[in-house]
């Protein structure tokens, strides 16, 4: 499965077509590593859009707790 607009970066999947494995031609990595990871900022997001969100106010009590502040 080629990556449309992402020229060198490939989705591989499974007999089940579920996404396995991102080929990525060194070259493209190498020209254009802010691309790339981005793309792969992208399909990580895209796995996780079904998991539940916490509220940024949260995070950072939580956050704040951990390094002993309020």
């Amino acid at each position: 499965m080629k990556t449309p607009g992402l020229k060198g970066v490939r989705l591989i999947t499974d007999e089940t077509e579920n996404r396995r494995y991102v080929q990525i031609d060194l070259v493209t990595l190498a020209k254009e590593p802010e691309a790339v990871d981005e793309y792969l900022d992208g399909l990580i997001a895209q796995e996780r859009r079904n998991e539940p969100s916490i509220p940024h106010e949260q995070v950072m009590h939580a956050l704040y707790k951990r390094a002993g502040r309020k």
